[in-house]
């Protein structure tokens, strides 16, 4: 599941390999798989697919591509039919990784010269439309939301780089209008300031290669968005000959000389998609679509394993949900006995490799014994099944954007989409609710009710025990859940979704998410109930009924 910021169009999730026994190479199973979804089975999938010769499976890196060849491979054994790209089962994805080329990037306010990366950091959300120039821009104190009727009219502010300043105590950033008939439609760009504590904690994560969507078919030629710039305080007396607490809106600052600069390379990402053909020749052109998606995070900078995931029970026992701490005196302690009670079994163990075994290994891994418990079946079900491993979901969803955009079937025939992320954890460690049966349910009723009714009966009838958490389903439920994973992609266009995870844990985005720490008795029940439901919409006389307003499909998402 990928990490939100505090702002719906600016993603912020974190990347030299060391630690771990993995030989790079494509790995091949050991052992052979059944047609029954096991514990074994599982355990047998994750070995291969959560090694650290995957490195991590970063969106586009080698090690996605050697997952991506081990998911394509099982397929093909299995027999299932290639529904990527030119009778493939791989649907190219054009995601670019774009760096600031700090050769080319020189800004001068007047006749000083910003630091980039110190003075400012230059943001892009996304690459297309490109950004506007802000190459002989003026500076213009925007002031606050709260300043709005002080602020200069639209036209005004035509070409200018305006400084805005956020609401610091807000939980989260609020910008005026962007849009191009906005109040700021005709600006050259955006400086975003008063958030210095912001711009100190993912410092490295803005300085990082962004990865963006190329070629996307819905944006008009000749359009353009403003440019970015997140700006700490301390450097506005360099823009504006004062400090910030001196400006009035309005306020002109020094002109602006020369631009940003991003490098652009293909990172040649892929998804994998594939087709168990249906019985029913009056039903076999509709398909359930079951998700996951198969990259992680990739690599970071090395830390001892046992000593994060001691600090992490103690103060992030969410992962990458908890934000980092000093800890006190008394989880020091705690701390310190945790650990001390690892090195008594083992040595310290440095590792760089964030492996997702949870996320989302286990929806990969899921899905893989899914196709072959379908595959293998006496009878198949009555519509076709689709699956798809989305690439770029923790990068912010660009693999299910692209293949939602550009379907390798009729976008309509598709009836329903079941996303898997996380499946294969929610013990009473990991969640205040956690116990055998518990599953978070998300999304089953926002669109058809029927779907929602169904996953419930299902989960009686077909007794598989399961507890369906719905609280992170809620409106305006904070973790924003519901649009946190790929699921959204489908359901922005009226596709029915159900998403199911066992939720978030201290090993959330670190490299202590390994295949030790799953639950695979907990893995197989999960697995087989979403294929038990796959099955049975899969067999419906109809297809689900949408009786839920339908989103637009370019708008941002709301929980």
């Amino acid at each position: 599941m990928h990490r939100l910021w505090i702002v719906a169009f600016i993603v912020l999730p974190s990347a030299t390999a060391c630690g771990g026994s993995g030989t790079p190479g494509s790995p091949s199973p050991r052992t052979a798989t059944t047609a029954a979804i096991t514990p074994a089975d599982l355990r047998l999938r994750e070995s291969i697919f959560s090694d650290d010769s995957m490195l991590g499976r970063g969106a586009g890196t080698i090690g996605n591509k050697r997952g991506n060849a081990y998911i394509a491979s099982e397929l093909a054994r299995l027999g299932l039919e290639p529904a990527g790209d030119s009778g493939r089962f791989l649907q190219r994805v054009p995601m670019m990784r774009y760096t600031v080329d700090t050769a080319k990037t020189r800004l001068h306010a007047g006749s000083v010269t910003l630091a980039t990366f110190h003075d400012y950091y230059p943001y892009q959300a996304a690459f297309e439309p490109p950004a506007r120039s802000i190459d002989g821009a003026p500076l213009v104190y925007l002031g606050a939301l709260a300043d709005s009727a002080a602020m200069p009219a639209r036209e005004a502010l035509r070409g200018k780089l305006v400084l805005f300043r956020a609401d610091p105590h807000a939980a989260g950033l609020t910008l005026p209008d962007l849009g191009p008939n906005g109040r700021l439609g005709l600006i050259a760009g955006i400086a975003v300031t008063d958030i210095d504590p912001i711009l100190q904690s993912y410092d490295q994560y803005l300085r990082s290669p962004r990865l963006s969507l190329k070629e996307s078919s819905n944006i008009p030629a000749g359009v353009t968005q403003p440019r970015m710039l997140f700006v700490p305080t301390s450097a506005i007396p360099a823009m504006f000959g004062k400090p910030m607490g001196q400006l009035q809106p309005g306020a002109i600052g020094a002109t602006i000389q020369g631009d940003v600069t991003f490098d652009e390379n293909d990172l040649g990402a892929t998804n994998v998609v594939a087709i168990l053909r249906g019985a029913d020749p009056a039903l076999r052109g509709e398909y359930v679509a079951l998700g996951a998606h198969n990259d992680a995070i990739g690599l970071v900078d090395p830390v001892d394993h046992d000593s994060l995931r001691a600090y992490n029970t103690v103060v992030r026992p969410r992962g990458a949900n908890d934000p980092a701490g000093t800890p006190t005196a008394e989880q020091w302690t705690r701390i310190k006995t945790i650990l001390d009670s690892l090195r008594r079994i083992r040595p310290a163990r440095v590792d760089s490799i964030v492996n997702g075994a949870d996320d989302d290994g286990s929806g990969s891994m899921g899905l893989l014994e899914i196709a072959e418990s379908m595959a293998g079946a006496d009878a198949r079900p009555r519509r076709s099944v689709l699956f798809v491993w989305h690439t770029g979901e923790e990068s912010g969803l660009q693999g299910s954007r692209w293949f939602t955009d550009h379907p390798t079937v009729p976008r309509d025939s598709i009836v329903a989409q079941l996303n898997i992320d996380m499946i294969a954890r929610g013990g009473p460690g990991d969640e205040k609710l956690g116990g055998p049966g518990y599953l978070q349910a998300i999304g089953t009723r926002r669109l058809s009710t029927e779907l929602g009714d169904l996953a419930e009966k299902v989960n009686v009838e077909g007794k598989h025990g399961l507890v369906f958490d719905y609280t992170y389903d809620a409106d305006g439920h904070p973790d924003n859940f519901y649009c946190r994973s790929d699921h959204y992609m489908y359901a922005r266009y009226g596709i029915p979704i159900a998403f199911f995870s066992t939720g978030g844990h201290r090993d959330y985005h670190q490299v202590t998410d390994e295949a030790q720490y799953l639950d695979y008795d907990k893995f197989a029940r999960v697995t087989s109930f979403v294929a038990d439901l796959a099955g049975q919409v899969a067999n419906l006389d109809q297809r689900p009924v949408v009786d839920k307003p339908k989103p637009d499909p370019e708008a941002p998402c709301k929980q």
